[in-house]
């Protein structure tokens, strides 16, 4: 766990230059393509760190950044080299984190413009599986996932506008995060969808998250001896093996504590309003590249662009009506439950080769799309799954309710 990571580090700060060494040496070593650039001074700033003497409670905690957020000494490419800068000013969330203590490593490769849920990327190549290689890691924060899964990052940045947190977090076995919207500053992180666009966290355990939202944001989680959550149902259908491994997880939540109750939602207008959000907003954010280099995108990128700047503006304003009645439904759902529990994706990760299937994207993004829709925190952890990883999520009302949640339920698992 980071904190007791953190306390040794603070009792011993000369470790820190080979913990970045370590870090380093195995960003170096990595052949499943997760960093687009990594910072090779990493000791000599971890040795600085050490000599400053003014600790922090990330103290010397390796940090990688998806490649659409901001950090200076990088440059930021946000999956597209057409789109590549230079920034002057460092995002704000990462600031937080630095204030602390922690070190950045490197930026991590994600689906071009964040428009994607496969991490497939034609400029950069794709990022593979750390389970299996031959498999996607999903996206668009896959690098981010792959470093922390990989152990070569203690925790990762990542961005969240459908799911793009949580699906690389279900694929590759580690917990994303996405706190409620709002909670962080996107201040020098790139737009995809500013309605929907939430920063996130992906990290090793539910407890690293939980000490990370306390240091950032105060939020102090504790696991609830009792609580109620609802199982949602209707939404997709599942492939088997996500099937066992998410009942395996529903019990793990009934043992820790959890009354289950099974709720059926029609997802369909929630969906269609999420998608033509996001669509509409993209292209409003990204219309510049779409005229200038659409013949050099990706061909889901461009597609999914030139989608949503055909969409009338009466689809759009339709759209937001109907975030609206999301936004209700659930809020009177978090009345009556603790938490809200689905599968994270409705199939383990796909190979690269077939990640370009219509069948994919679906399969991917429903159960995620929901709770950027809404703005809540939701939360994907491993469930307890034979083979390639599955995720069970988990939703609340606030962030201090869901990791309390989900506290209990890594505990119950015996993670």
């Amino acid at each position: 766990m980071i904190r007791e990571l953190v306390e040794r580090n603070l009792a011993d700060p000369a470790s820190l230059r080979k913990i970045a060494e370590e870090a380093l040496r195995r960003a170096e070593a990595d052949r499943n393509n997760y960093f687009l650039a990594i910072d090779r001074d990493l000791p000599w700033k971890a040795e600085r760190l050490a000599g400053l003497g003014r600790g922090g409670r990330l103290f010397g905690l390796v940090l990688a950044v998806k490649d659409n957020i901001d950090v200076v000494g990088f440059p930021t490419t946000n999956g597209a080299p057409y789109a590549r800068s230079t920034p002057a000013r460092t995002a704000a969330v990462v600031k937080m984190l630095e204030a602390e203590g922690a070190l950045v490593l490197g930026k991590t490769n994600m689906h071009e413009l964040a428009l994607g849920a496969t991490n497939v990327n034609p400029h950069f190549g794709p990022t593979r599986n750390p389970v299996d290689p031959s498999r996607i890691t999903g996206g668009s924060s896959g690098g981010s996932a792959g470093a922390v899964a990989a152990d070569i990052a203690h925790i990762a940045l990542g961005t969240d506008t459908g799911g793009s947190v949580r699906i690389p977090a279900a694929l590759c076995g580690v917990v994303g995060y996405k706190p409620a919207y709002g909670a962080f500053p996107v201040d020098g992180v790139r737009p995809l969808a500013p309605t929907l666009d939430h920063v996130g966290f992906l990290a090793r355990s539910v407890s690293d998250v939980a000490y990370l939202m306390e240091v950032l944001r105060g939020v102090r989680a504790e696991p609830p001896t009792r609580f109620r959550f609802a199982v949602l149902r209707g939404i997709a259908d599942v492939d088997e093996q996500v099937e066992k491994a998410f009942w395996r997880a529903v019990s793990a939540l009934e043992k820790a504590g959890g009354e289950r109750f099974e709720v059926d939602v029609d997802a369909r207008r929630f969906s269609y309003a999420r998608a033509a959000v996001l669509l509409a907003e993209a292209a409003a954010v990204n219309w510049g590249y779409l005229k200038a280099h659409g013949q050099s995108m990706g061909r889901d990128v461009a597609s999914l662009l030139r989608v949503g700047a055909a969409l009338p503006a009466a689809a759009y304003i339709k759209a937001l009506e109907v975030q609206r009645e999301a936004k209700a439904y659930f809020a009177s759902l978090l009345k009556r439950y603790d938490a809200l529990a689905t599968p994270t994706t409705a199939a383990v990760a796909p190979r690269i080769e077939e990640a370009d299937s219509i069948a994919v994207r679906p399969k991917l993004l429903a159960f995620t799309e929901l709770f950027n829709l809404t703005g809540l925190p939701a939360a994907s952890i491993p469930a307890p799954a034979s083979g390639l990883p599955v995720g069970l999520q988990l939703a609340s009302s606030d962030d201090e309710r869901l990791l309390g949640v989900a506290l209990a339920y890594e505990l119950s698992a015996g993670r």
